[in-house]
């Protein structure tokens, strides 16, 4: 009897379902087990090396005369850095520089988003900045935020320009 009694409760106890655990969804192990894992430790690269913060070296640095000229095209686009002689002021924002002591070299137009530090025909000028292909007057001003008299520009519309980020009155 003893038996069976025990019996009894271990078939009553069987017929009763017990809950399982809780199992997670697959997806949420596997998150689990990625948020626990740590990344490989990458080197810190030291700000200064950080790929593309490098300043951007000229590809020209040089006098404005026949030999720049000769390959304006190779420098179109880039940042170049000229050296040259102030031929006419156009505006605040914009003056035309020819070759030092050469004025029969063709004049091109410099353009700045700030007004110009003081300058006049004949002063001796260093400009850094983009050499663009083509200068177009509305494009220019919308670009530059900057307004041009066009009867000063029109002589230059379609040529090259350079873009200046610095201007420097030197000193011959």
């Amino acid at each position: 009897m003893a038996i069976a009694a025990t019996t009894g409760l271990l078939l009553t106890g069987c017929g009763e379902e017990t809950p399982a655990a809780e199992e997670e969804p697959v997806e949420d192990v596997l998150e689990d087990v990625r948020e626990d894992e740590s990344p490989a430790d990458e080197p810190e690269i030291p700000f200064e090396e950080i790929p593309g913060d490098e300043l951007v070296e000229p590809v020209f640095d040089g006098l404005y005369d026949e030999g720049f000229l000769a390959d304006i095209d190779a420098y179109l686009d880039r940042e170049v850095v000229l050296s040259g002689e102030v031929a006419d002021v156009l505006s605040e924002t914009a003056f035309a520089m020819t070759a030092a002591g050469n004025p029969a070299v063709e004049p091109i137009v410099v353009v700045t988003p700030d007004p110009v530090p003081a300058v006049e025909p004949g002063a001796p000028v260093r400009v850094a900045g983009t050499l663009e292909a083509a200068f177009q007057i509305l494009a220019v001003e919308e670009e530059q935020g900057i307004e041009l008299e066009d009867p000063l520009f029109e002589e230059y519309a379609g040529s090259p320009f350079l873009l200046a980020d610095t201007v420097e009155v030197t000193s011959g």
